[in-house]
């Protein structure tokens, strides 16, 4: 049979799985081996297993919390009102049985871990499940409703064992922690709301049963209201709401006669008075931290501008300063990218630049031969460090010696010309000044911050480092920027050129649009070409020495 179930369907694995699992229990082992491979045997027992953050696992238990929600909600309130008529509430009495009953399953090939370490044996896996809450889930789900069988009679209270599943609720909490982008904060303070509403409604069906149980001895100066039991049940759950919820905190004003009454009041004054003075104190501190980050940003502008008070430093720095700062805070949180990953370990800080980074490392010319060359790329990305610019500062200016090569984030740069006019606007995704990771030249123009900026640099010194590391690669990319480099002296050149014949004319309409069409071009290199005076040895000499 369980060849012929291992030919149908695959299923021989499984079976075997629950077989060993089983008879290991009761100290025995199974004598029908797995047929196949190991390989294959492990590959058909990882079919049946769940991970703890599977996807299907987290909607599975999303599912049986709002199950454990509606028992929580439905099963107090049938016993603290006395609700008998079962038949209303048969089909959805049934179907959380039934669900509860197959979590029991799904428990049973669910892994979990020790010590980092993913426990997928399934004989480990039952024993886990046994030592643990298995008892106490089996017991939920206990029928205990056959007893109208022998008693011929329905009570409400047969289906309390229920709320044994309470427990799991914590464990869900604690599951959804670990897999949502939810701040921790926010999570604890549903948690402490959900408890506070829970505990209310518990109180609030258990002042009903005294109520209940007292009968005609229940005075108006307990219940707070004349003929509370000639009530809808509507009208009847607000009102034991409302004095769950004034008594505790204290503020009840009702009068208990009978000792059942007193004694009743009594408890839920305490346990309503710790619980909110532990619940109010632990909301107000995660509120007080629900945003740490603008704390932290308030502190430091403080401190800020005590010292440049105290410095005397000019209103208008002062303003450029609180600027940067409010821009940083309003972009990042008031994180310094430079720190924030410092705390993960290697691997991961790496896999984090890399997604961030590597896209726009893929898009300059200079790398294209390497951007399916994962190392090298990687290399690249480990070397780029963050920047922000400020709108209207100058990130390059026309003249200076290029020893960076710039990568923008987000924001926008204006290219622009001696007569400070817009020639060319650099976007998200741009690139400029790749040429000067390789020729010791000057830039071809300036470029302004339009926006606020968040640019990423490659240091001559760091890409020099890279090079060292993939002699094979730095070949190919010494030839794309030779290439690249001589059309730019060509370029140049031939505007000189076409500059001095028209030194005669007046025609400046004609020099001044020629000048955007070359600026542009060099400000994407971030180069400039020689000066006039440079002759075309020393050009070749600049070339031949970066290769070298």
């Amino acid at each position: 049979k369980l060849q012929f179930l291992y030919f149908i369907g695959g299923g021989h694995t499984y079976i075997m799985g629950i077989t060993d699992a089983l008879s290991s229990c009761f100290g025995k082992s199974s004598t029908v081996q797995p047929m196949g491979k190991d390989t294959q045997a492990r590959k058909r027992d990882d079919a049946f297993l769940f991970a703890q953050e599977d996807v299907i696992r987290n909607r599975w238990d999303i599912l049986i919390f709002c199950t454990v929600v509606f028992i929580c909600i439905v099963v107090p309130l049938r016993l603290g009102f006395l609700i008998m008529e079962w038949q209303y509430w048969l089909v959805m009495d049934i179907f959380s049985d039934v669900l509860l009953a197959l979590d029991i399953v799904i428990c049973t090939m669910t892994t979990f871990e020790v010590d980092g370490e993913v426990i997928k044996d399934r004989t480990t896996i039952l024993h886990h499940y046994l030592r643990g809450w298995f008892a106490a889930d089996l017991l939920s789900v206990f029928p205990f409703e056959f007893i109208c069988l022998i008693t011929k009679k329905y009570h409400p209270a047969y289906r309390a064992n229920r709320l044994i599943r309470m427990g799991r609720l914590t464990y869900y909490f604690s599951q959804w922690e670990k897999v949502t982008s939810l701040k921790p904060s926010v999570i604890r303070i549903f948690k402490s709301t959900f408890v506070i509403l829970f505990l209310a409604h518990f109180i609030g069906c258990a002042f009903f049963l005294v109520i209940l149980i007292e009968g005609d001895d229940a005075k108006v100066d307990f219940t707070g209201t004349e003929n509370i039991l000639n009530r809808s049940l509507g009208s009847k759950y607000i009102r034991a709401f409302y004095w769950s919820f004034v008594t505790m905190t204290g503020y009840n004003n009702t009068n208990p006669h009978t000792q059942l009454e007193t004694i009743f009041s009594i408890a839920v004054t305490m346990v309503g008075i710790s619980l909110f003075a532990t619940i109010i104190g632990t909301v107000g501190s995660l509120v007080t931290n629900l945003d740490s980050s603008a704390l932290y940003f308030r502190q430091k502008m403080d401190g800020i501008n005590d010292y440049m008070k105290y410095k005397r430093i000019p209103q208008d720095l002062q303003n450029e300063v609180r600027n940067y700062y409010t821009y940083l805070w309003k972009s990042g949180k008031g994180l310094d990218k430079n720190k924030v990953l410092d705390d993960l370990p290697p691997y991961l800080k790496n896999k984090m630049s890399v997604i961030l980074n590597s896209e726009i490392i893929k898009k300059v010319p200079l790398f294209q031969q390497c951007k399916d060359d994962t190392e090298f790329i990687n290399e690249i990305v480990k070397c780029l460090k963050p920047r922000v610019c400020l709108p209207n500062s100058f990130v390059v200016r026309k003249g200076e010696v290029g020893t960076e090569m710039f990568f923008i984030s987000r924001g926008e740069l204006n290219v622009v010309s001696d007569d400070d006019k817009v020639v060319f606007t650099l976007k998200d995704g741009g690139f400029f000044g790749e040429i000067a990771l390789l020729y010791d030249t000057k830039r071809t123009a300036s470029i302004v911050a339009r926006t606020y900026c968040d640019m990423f640099v490659l240091t001559k010194e760091d890409f020099k480092k890279v090079m060292k590391k993939f002699p094979t690669q730095s070949k190919g990319i010494k030839e794309i920027a030779k290439e690249r480099f001589q059309s730019i002296v060509d370029a140049e050149r031939q505007r000189e050129q076409q500059t001095s014949e028209r030194e005669g004319n007046d025609d400046d309409g004609a020099q001044d649009e020629e000048l955007p069409q070359t600026t542009e071009q060099g400000a994407r290199e971030g180069t400039t070409a020689p000066d006039a005076s440079q002759d075309a040895d020393a050009e070749r000499n600049n070339a031949e020495g970066a290769e070298e």
